[in-house]
């Protein structure tokens, strides 16, 4: 927004015009850089700094490169922010700095060619909006040239390369504290600093829980401002009356050009494409003002700083700086410190969304592994059983396991635990070839991350086979088909004290198969050993959902696949000691599928959207097996089995099951 004073008083003068114009009366991806175009909201030095107590507050900006792991100077001092205080989109309006110039110097030294793993921010609007209202007969023309030029800014940057940029929406500049100066500076121009001094003094003692109480607030502070125009009351109260009416209605005018500027300027950004990240920043300042408490604010409509006196130049050791509460505003157009850190928070959340949403692929393939952990329980148990042709077998059990989940550093650690029963029949087709069917069902609650969980309902269709060859050697063979339901996804975002949670639900298919062979040599009567050997495949999909919410953090996101091969190479020992019969098994199994997960996402009032991928997942580990069969009776037995993978990045996994099975 604007870095100088003179908009304080012209932004109204143009907006009474606007009002008159218009019909109203008078009286009424992981990123490796930070990269930074835009005004004062986002300019860290090479103008100023807009907040108070600057050097030692962050603006969100700089909150966000520590995020991602760097710092964020200005390009002044060799760094990468070329936001500018004052600055607008084009030139023409009234200012020597223009995103058009920082994104040309930013290009320019780099040979035209943008950072692919870098993280982008273009923010502009506000004082465009500004310049708009000085001139009333072409003030929408204004917001949405300088609305399409922005927008084709942004395309510059993605056409040379550039890897996500975040485009905020501009906050609506009606509700800014400079909308009440300019109506007093024009109406009391005579006593217009007495005039602001009592204005603010009343507003300031306020607190403001909703829009409705702002709103009473700030008429309430033109009063107090009209009892500077006059000693009579009669005279103050029309004073007032007119005042407060010009504010409402250029508050409407306002809001208008704001909803014109974003508006035009998100349509154009959907004609152009690419990875944006589309950030409602109006919608969250708007409901901050519905409910302030909420995010850790008292006032909505008054300055921590003194009348006068820029944010850029304020600290709270100033005479008259206003310590007595938390105000969402630190001067007549910049927000606090506090302000900025809930608006890093925000755009945080809005990034980490399809980071998250990747997390459903681990819970499409956890009833799989589940399935064929009981499956090669079974496999193990009919090899140890001599079945003569026509025998009919049934089994069931539960399988289960627990994994570590870490889908990216940024969102901290997670926990995967799922859960199956399944059961099953086969039969004995000849001595040596068999054929089954198992149908499998789980219910699991999920925690992939410290922000994100879902709950995973689904059943999978099992049918296996296995073959005898010669006398030691086996080959096994297994596909199945399953479908998903993820009915409770919950995605929580931290906005200052309050954390908002945002559901959603879809669903999802699975489709897979693999074939398992061995030969076992006997080296003890009761004792063989040998080799294993492992194909395996998975493809699964997830239908994209929205979130149900309509608020500013609200989101979807598209389809979702995965594609797993993985195979392996062990060796086995399995001792047939009567009535229980242990085994263990040791594999290398390498991953030659998808290594990382992909997901698109976007806020659901914006006509972009963008993607994240994960970082790599593991592509090799150790699987270590140990399980036995025990024979109950003739026809009755029980089997079970525990995995531990190790050799993982992303912690530990462990697998286990256990069932009953009887043949007839």
């Amino acid at each position: 927004m604007a870095g100088t004073k003179k908009y304080a008083t012209r932004l109204t003068q143009g907006a009474f015009a606007v009002a008159l114009c218009l019909g109203t009366q008078a009286s009424a991806q992981a990123y490796d850089q930070l990269y930074v175009f835009g005004d004062s909201l986002s300019d860290t030095g090479n103008i100023g700094r807009w907040t108070f107590d600057s050097n030692t507050h962050q603006l969100y900006d700089e909150i966000l490169a520590n995020n991602i792991g760097t710092t964020l100077k200005p390009s002044s001092q060799g760094g990468l922010n070329y936001a500018e205080g004052g600055g607008v989109a084009v030139p023409g309006l009234d200012s020597d700095y223009t995103t058009q110039d920082q994104v040309k110097s930013y290009l320019a030294s780099t040979g035209g060619k943008a950072d692919p793993d870098g993280l982008y921010i273009h923010w502009i609007g506000g004082n465009d909006l500004a310049a708009a209202a000085l001139n009333p007969l072409n003030a929408l023309d204004i917001a949405t040239n300088s609305a399409t030029q922005a927008a084709s800014q942004v395309n510059d940057l993605l056409k040379a390369g550039a890897g996500t940029v975040i485009v905020p929406t501009v906050p609506n500049i009606g509700l800014t504290p400079v909308l009440m100066e300019g109506i007093i500076q024009v109406g009391l121009l005579p006593v217009q600093q007495q005039a602001l001094e009592a204005a603010y003094q009343y507003l300031n003692a306020q607190n403001t829980p909703d829009a409705a109480a702002r709103t009473e607030a700030i008429h309430n502070a033109l009063a107090a401002a009209a009892a500077e125009g006059s000693g009579i009351p009669l005279v103050q109260d029309v004073i007032a009356k007119g005042l407060a009416a010009a504010y409402d209605a250029l508050k409407d005018v306002a809001g208008g050009l704001t909803d014109t500027y974003n508006t035009t300027e998100d349509i154009a950004l959907a004609k152009t494409g690419g990875n944006i990240a589309r950030v409602d920043i109006n919608g969250l300042f708007n409901e901050v003002i519905a409910d302030p408490a909420l995010y850790g604010f008292a006032n909505t409509a008054g300055t921590a700083c003194p009348v006068g006196t820029s944010a850029s130049e304020c600290t709270s050791n100033l005479p008259g700086f206003d310590s007595s509460k938390a105000f969402l505003f630190a001067d007549h157009f910049h927000p606090t410190p506090q302000a900025h850190a809930l608006i890093a928070e925000y755009m945080q959340s809005v990034l980490n969304g399809p980071l998250e949403a990747t997390a459903l692929n681990k819970g499409s393939l956890a009833l799989a592994r589940n399935t064929q952990g009981i499956l090669d329980s079974r496999y193990q148990q009919l090899r140890t059983q001599d079945n003569d042709a026509g025998t009919f077998g049934m089994f069931g059990g539960y399988a289960g396991q627990s994994a570590d989940s870490k889908i990216n550093p940024s969102l901290g650690d997670g926990s995967l635990t799922s859960n199956s029963l399944n059961v099953g029949m086969d039969y004995q087709m000849t001595d040596r070839w068999m054929m089954g069917l198992m149908i499998s069902g789980s219910d699991d609650k999920q925690d992939p991350t410290d922000h994100y969980s879902y709950r995973t309902r689904g059943w999978m269709a099992t049918a296996f086979t296995g073959v005898k060859i010669a006398e030691n050697g086996w080959i096994n063979g297994d596909v199945h088909y399953g479908s998903l339901n993820y009915d409770d996804i919950n995605r929580s975002i931290k906005l200052g004290p309050t954390t908002r949670t945002e559901r959603g639900e879809t669903d999802g298919k699975q489709i897979g198969g693999r074939v398992t062979a061995g030969w076992d040599f006997p080296i003890l009567p009761v004792l063989k050993t040998g080799p294993v050997a492992q194909y395996s495949w998975d493809y699964s999909s997830i239908e994209g959902y929205s979130e149900k919410g309509n608020n500013s953090t609200s989101m979807r996101f598209g389809d979702q696949t995965s594609h797993s091969q993985i195979g392996a190479l062990g060796w086995r020992l399995n001792a047939e000691l009567g009535i229980v019969n242990p085994y263990a098994q040791v594999t290398y199994d390498r991953q030659f599928g998808d290594k990382t997960y992909t997901a698109t996402g976007a806020i659901k009032s914006t006509r972009t959207h963008f993607s994240r991928t994960t970082g790599e997942q593991d592509d090799d580990w150790v699987d270590m097996t140990v399980g036995a069969n025990v024979q109950i009776t003739h026809s009755i037995s029980a089997f079970a089995a525990v995995s531990q993978t190790t050799g993982l990045d992303s912690g530990e996994q462990t697998s286990y099951n256990a069932g009953i099975s009887a043949r007839f």
